[in-house]
């Protein structure tokens, strides 16, 4: 009876460590996965768990594979190209394990994406499968997979066979173009045509002109205000809001060239909020929802926003730090 209940608990420990949620850490630029030593656990035994190559993680930790491990040590397994997957497709015997990133207090989608090889915040939402911009505290997101060999780690049973769908760009639907009433053209004369003196012969009828309507200034279009204008009609219908200058600069996306969406980086500012962000020398406008925070550095001492460089050319802003007013 001992030896049968002895062999449910290794089963049922089996399963809680390859059933365990994956949080990435990291320490500057480089990432990793922590790992606690078990027993019998080697350097080729646990590469296989992570797919890591034991010549690469033994550097990482500070040691060489000559060195043995204790039960209980702490190791950090490297996330590297051949683990780690963001972008394409896995080999064929490989799945794919969700990595994860713990959300903190005032992080927004902006800001972790820069943290994680800059994979883009659209990408995040995607995998993540998030309808809005707006992080709570403690969430766990994905930010990426763990490439494992099918046949050879235990973590492949929590494993998927693709990533999940990659963000498609939007684009707004064409406007209906406006029937154009056709021009009364007179008859066509049958006419000899006339010659010039190169010789090519020009016809005494020469086409109609028709006119060209111009496109509809649509409030929420691309290339107008945006198309938050009208949440922030309704964010400050009952609240006179906060109205501020200072100084802004932008930072690139691939958001608002197309879909009309813009947005921003403000520091305490709860992400999602819409602000209302114009320029004082061109008079321009635009609405933009908050990311997140902006990061820390010298280059963004002193700056009050940061606007996706859509935003930035809807406002005819200059290249470098501008003067901006806003409203929120």
């Amino acid at each position: 009876m001992r030896p049968y209940l002895c062999f449910i608990f290794l089963a049922l420990l089996g399963n809680a460590v390859s059933a365990q949620t994956l949080n990435i850490q990291r320490e500057g630029e480089k990432l990793f996965l922590p790992h606690k030593v078990a027993p019998k656990e080697n350097w080729y035994s646990i590469g296989r768990i992570y797919n890591a190559s034991p010549k690469e993680m033994a550097p990482f930790n500070n040691t060489t594979l000559d060195k043995g491990l204790a039960i209980g040590q702490q190791i950090k397994i490297p996330l590297t190209p051949s683990n780690f997957l963001q972008s394409g497709q896995q080999g064929v015997d490989e799945v794919l394990v969700p990595l994860y990133h713990k959300v903190k207090e005032k992080e927004g989608l902006y800001r972790i994406s820069q943290m994680y090889n800059k994979v883009s915040p659209e990408q995040l939402k995607a995998w993540n499968k998030m309808k809005s911009d707006e992080l709570s505290t403690g969430t766990e997101l994905i930010v990426g997979y763990l490439k494992v060999k099918q046949d050879l780690s235990p973590l492949a049973k929590n494993g998927q066979p693709s990533m999940i769908a990659e963000p498609v760009a939007k684009t707004s639907k064409p406007e209906k173009e406006s029937p154009v009433k056709p021009v009364n053209a007179p008859p066509a004369k049958e006419t000899a045509a006339k010659t010039v003196p190169s010789g090519k012969p020009v016809s005494e009828n020469p086409p109609p002109v028709v006119p060209v309507s111009k496109p509809m200034n649509v409030p929420d279009a691309p290339g107008t205000e945006g198309a938050f204008a009208s949440l922030f009609a309704e964010q400050t219908k009952n609240n006179p809001g906060t109205k501020i200058s200072g100084q802004g600069a932008s930072f690139k996306s691939t958001s608002g060239w197309k879909d009309g969406k813009y947005y921003v980086l403000m520091n305490k500012v709860t992400p999602g909020t819409i602000i209302k962000i114009s320029s004082p020398v061109t008079n321009k406008t635009v609405y933009a929802k908050v990311l997140g925070e902006i990061p820390p550095g010298k280059e963004n001492e002193g700056l009050l926003i940061r606007l996706s460089n859509s935003a930035s050319a809807q406002l005819q802003a200059p290249e470098g730090r501008f003067e901006v007013q806003l409203h929120y």
